[in-house]
């Protein structure tokens, strides 16, 4: 009797498979079977001697195929406010810009038009997982959920009202509703946001830190991302940033430190020891003039550095493609030496490296039997990639958001052939374009 087909919901045919696993594994002709969100079977075309039938096929003959990128680091509400107050340090930039900015516009449906094109823009430059900071969080939730991307939500907790916590003490009580609701979700995953030392207390950090534990969830906040902030807390506590965290007991394999640019030997040392996360964020750290994070002695110090974009309204694109090429070339231009982050190290930050520091290992960073498939086909048919010798080189050095054809997340197709299939992008720029008009946002900024 003839073997019946194996029925999947997602066949991804031929193409050149660069899983990005601890070996840099390839398959030249790859078949990528998918059921239930996982890849079920992936390997050579030709090994798959049974036939099988899918629900979806994507023909990838000719294609590359690489997981996703993880943005490790974002803020999705300030899409919104793209562009203004540029050319400013960051301090001044959040007193005079971006605070009062959000006193006046960030309410509900703000926030949740900011996050939704913020999604549109890491879909189309092929981001399958985020990390959101954010105001409303809920509604982080909700967007995300929406666009079929992997996402980590938190509200942003400080010491002092945010246009969405009137009263510092509830923020805690935000954060945990966040976890009842979503702690089991298979793609919206809660965890802690702190905002920064110079704005939440040494209490703070210490009962959220507490709560993260008995949740078991990620913390995660900035730290020691501008001089201004080593001097406040240094006239505050006669120590650096991560001396004060690690002498409130905060620092651990779960704590995820956003910028960490301005470090002290002995601050180096406190990662390494506490196995702290770091996610570089290089754009928003140039534009904002901050500084370089000492991404190459970290590594070699074994730290987890991985990569982020900060928000649209500092940095102010949304593509971790970017900020990989962008990351690759600074190292090197720092430690003039050319060796430094290679190409292949470049796109492992964006990828599994990231995956660990959130917390995703196992589940997604680099692709394999049994890990979820979040996955982008590329077409390495344009200019910019042609004569493509080296994959790794051409991704790390030359390619363009727009040579990402399509993406898949948890199983699901979110862009085929560049067209988005769970949000209406139309629809959602004109509502951004009417928002804009509406608000005489620039007006405001202008007085």
């Amino acid at each position: 009797m003839e073997n019946k087909p194996v029925l999947f919901d997602l066949a991804i045919v031929g193409g050149r498979c660069l899983t990005l696993d601890q070996n840099f594994s390839e398959i030249a002709d790859s078949l990528i079977l998918v059921r239930n969100g996982l890849i079920s079977w992936m390997g050579e075309r030709k090994e798959y001697k049974n036939r099988y039938q899918a629900t979806k096929t994507l023909q990838a003959s000719g294609k590359l195929i690489i997981p996703s990128f993880i943005n490790a680091h974002t803020h999705l509400s300030l899409s919104l406010y793209r562009g203004l107050g540029t050319d400013l340090k960051l301090h001044d930039w959040l007193r005079k810009i971006i605070w009062p900015l959000e006193k006046q516009f960030c309410t509900p449906d703000n926030a949740y038009l900011g996050n939704c094109l913020s999604l549109l823009e890491m879909i189309k430059s092929g981001t399958g997982t985020i990390a959101d900071m954010n105001f409303f969080s809920k509604l982080a939730a909700k967007s995300i959920e929406e666009s079929g991307l992997r996402g980590l939500i938190g509200e942003a907790l400080f010491s002092s009202p945010t246009p969405s916590i009137a009263d510092p003490q509830d923020g805690l009580n935000v954060t945990a509703e966040l976890v009842a609701n979503y702690k089991n979700h298979p793609m919206v995953h809660p965890y802690v946001v702190l905002h920064a030392p110079f704005t939440c207390s040494g209490e703070l950090y210490q009962e959220a830190s507490e709560k993260a534990k008995s949740w078991g969830v990620k913390v995660c906040g900035h730290v020691a991302e501008t001089l201004t902030e080593i001097e406040q807390i240094n006239e505050r506590y006669k120590m650096t940033p991560f001396e004060w965290l690690d002498s409130l007991g905060v620092l651990n394999k779960d704590f995820i430190a956003i910028h960490a640019i301005h470090l002290s030997d002995h601050d180096k040392e406190i990662i390494s020891e506490r196995n702290v996360g770091i996610v570089h964020n290089p754009h928003s750290n140039m534009m904002l003039g901050s500084g370089i994070c000492p991404v190459s002695e970290l590594v070699i110090k074994g730290v987890r550095v991985g990569l982020g974009t900060d928000s649209a309204s500092s940095n102010n694109s949304l593509s971790i493609l970017s900020e990989l090429q962008t990351a690759a070339k600074l190292h090197k231009l720092v430690s003039l030496d050319p060796s430094m982050m290679p190409a292949k190290q470049a796109l492992r930050m964006a990828t599994s490296v990231n995956a660990d520091i959130l917390g995703f290992s196992g589940i997604t960073g680099h692709l394999e039997t049994g890990y979820s498939a979040d996955l982008i086909l590329i077409d390495p048919s344009s200019p910019n990639m042609i004569p493509l010798y080296d994959p790794y080189a051409q991704i790390a050095y030359s390619m363009e958001n727009q040579d990402i054809e399509s993406l898949v997340s948890g199983g699901k197709l979110i862009m085929e052939k560049r067209k988005i299939l769970t949000f209406d992008e139309e629809i959602i720029l004109k509502e951004v374009n009417k928002w804009m008009k509406a608000s005489s946002v620039y007006d405001f900024i202008s007085i």
